[in-house]
C-alpha cells in the first residue's frame, strides 16, 4: 500500500468514527430504531457480552461513567485497552504488544464466556451485570 491510499485509509477511517461518535452523543440508542438489537437477546432472551454497549457509549460520551458501568462492565476496560494498544503502536512501535501474545485469545474469550454466564444468572450479586 503507498502512501497516499494509507493516508486516504486514515482519513476515511477517522471521520467514519467522528461520525459515529457524533451519532452515538446526538441519538439515545435507547428505543432508536437505527441502532440495530442484539440479535443472542432477540432470539434466545439472553445477554451476550456485548449487550449495553450501545447505550454505554452514549453515556460514556455525557461523561455518566456510572451509567455506562451498569450497561456494560467490560466496556470502558476494552475502549482503555485499544487506547494503550494504539498509542504504543504510534509511539513505541518496535514494542511488543500484550494482544499479540500467544494466551491473549484464548484470555479474552474466556472472560466474554464468563462475563456472559454471570451476568444471565438472576440472583444478586449477578443482577448487576446485566444491562
Amino acid at each position: 500500500m503507498d502512501k497516499t491510499t494509507k493516508r486516504l485509509l486514515v482519513i476515511g477511517v477517522t471521520l467514519g468514527l467522528l461520525g459515529l461518535v457524533f451519532l452515538f452523543y446526538s441519538l439515545n440508542p435507547n428505543g432508536q430504531v437505527i441502532f440495530p438489537q442484539c440479535p443472542t437477546y432477540k432470539y434466545l432472551g439472553i445477554y451476550c457480552s456485548g449487550c449495553g454497549s450501545q447505550r454505554a457509549i452514549h453515556d460514556l460520551l455525557h461523561f455518566r461513567i456510572k451509567d455506562a458501568l451498569s450497561h456494560n462492565l467490560l466496556l470502558i476496560p476494552t475502549i482503555l485497552l485499544l487506547i494503550v494498544e494504539f498509542n504504543t503502536r504510534i509511539f513505541y512501535p518496535k514494542k511488543k504488544s500484550i494482544l499479540y501474545l500467544r494466551a491473549t485469545p484464548i484470555a479474552v474469550l474466556i472472560v466474554l464466556i464468563v462475563f456472559m454466564i454471570l451476568r444471565n444468572i438472576p440472583k444478586e450479586p449477578f443482577i448487576f451485570l446485566a444491562p
